[in-house]
């Protein structure tokens, strides 16, 4: 496994031992986490639509637990394709966890003043697909896999309800990358472990340190969609496609900056 983006630049690096040429028609990155992901995938190359996959895995330093099972899933995912003939390329490492803080985590109190608790999940799901974009850039792969699903047996999870998803697949678009969530709207259990294998939800991956940050003491989760929406379009997505925009015109990204420039853009309008 290599870096994606350097610790100190956040700027793409080459990725060591694959090159353009090696990438066939057909090829995606596989956002590699947790059980979705991999039976995403699986779902994506029974229908035909894939011939090769590059798993990668994004690092937001609030990762805790069971790293290990991330190669395993890895292996796992490569015994579910091999059958389909679809190729697992060595899996790549990348992540920026100064984007992650600029963006998420330093401006916690101002967001959630302005737009309520529960954008940090939201602010680091479009993290996770966005820090991909520069290995799409650098590979020529402008496919990438995710595992969201709009429903799970009647819970919510904030990061995967419809508006949110919508900004994710938004934002890449506007940088040529399609995002292909196969199971989102899937939710049967059954179908799932036949994709994936035998393997609960939740199990088998890292856990996150703020995870289920915005639920109370009682699992419950209540948000607010005049609320959610404008943390969307006033402030999420303008910030991300500039640190976007920034990268992809070679510069380094100055997180700090920008999150400051779109915020006090918000109070003057």
């Amino acid at each position: 496994m290599v870096p994606g983006i350097d610790s100190m630049s956040h700027r793409p690096d080459r990725v060591i031992g694959l090159s353009r040429g090696d990438i066939v028609d057909g090829c995606a990155v596989v956002e590699m986490a947790g059980r979705d992901s991999i039976a995403a995938t699986v779902l994506l190359a029974r229908e035909g639509g894939l011939r090769q996959v590059l798993p990668t895995v994004a690092c937001t330093a609030t990762e805790y637990g069971d790293v290990a099972a991330l190669p395993a899933n890895v292996e796992r995912l490569r015994r579910l394709l091999k059958p389909l003939g679809v190729e697992v390329l060595e899996p790549v490492v990348l992540g920026s966890p100064m984007w992650w803080r600029a963006t998420v985590g330093r401006v916690n109190a101002v967001l959630s003043r302005l737009y309520g608790p529960w954008h940090i999940c939201v602010g680091c799901h479009m993290y996770l697909h966005a820090v991909r974009a520069p290995l799409a850039w650098e590979t020529g792969i402008i496919r990438q896999v995710g595992g969201e699903r709009l429903q799970h047996k009647g819970r919510v999870k904030i990061n995967q309800i419809r508006p949110a998803v919508e900004a994710y697949r938004n934002v890449l678009c506007d940088f040529g990358i399609g995002l292909e969530l196969p199971l989102l709207e899937l939710d049967d259990e059954e179908a799932i472990l036949s994709l994936a294998g035998d393997w609960e939800e939740g199990e088998g991956q890292p856990g996150c340190v703020l995870s289920g940050n915005y639920r109370d003491l009682d699992g419950g989760v209540s948000y607010k969609e005049d609320r959610l929406l404008p943390y969307l379009d006033d402030y999420l997505v303008p910030v991300t496609t500039r640190i976007l925009a920034s990268l992809r015109e070679g510069e380094k990204a100055g997180y700090d900056a920008i999150v400051r420039k779109v915020l006090a853009e918000r109070e003057v309008g």
